[in-house]
């Protein structure tokens, strides 16, 4: 039987299902791609600094920063 509107298709077990990403997932998982390299190369600042652009766009505060604004 197909899935109908109501009854959405099921993943199995160990499957991922296969949705399209939102402008903002597509622009983390990119910069989770260079944050992987740039721990690879070595390069702390870089990695420090996509770690904060992945974080605001996730809407977190920045370690240090989120007392502050209280």
């Amino acid at each position: 039987m197909d899935p109908t509107p109501a009854q959405p298709a099921s993943v199995g077990l160990g499957e991922l299902a296969m949705v399209d990403p939102s402008p903002r997932a597509a622009v983390v998982a990119s910069l989770a791609g260079t944050l992987s390299r740039a721990v690879a190369l070595g390069d702390g600042e870089g990695a420090r600094v996509v770690h904060e652009a992945i974080g605001r766009l996730l809407g977190l505060e920045p370690e240090g920063r989120a007392s502050s604004r209280r």
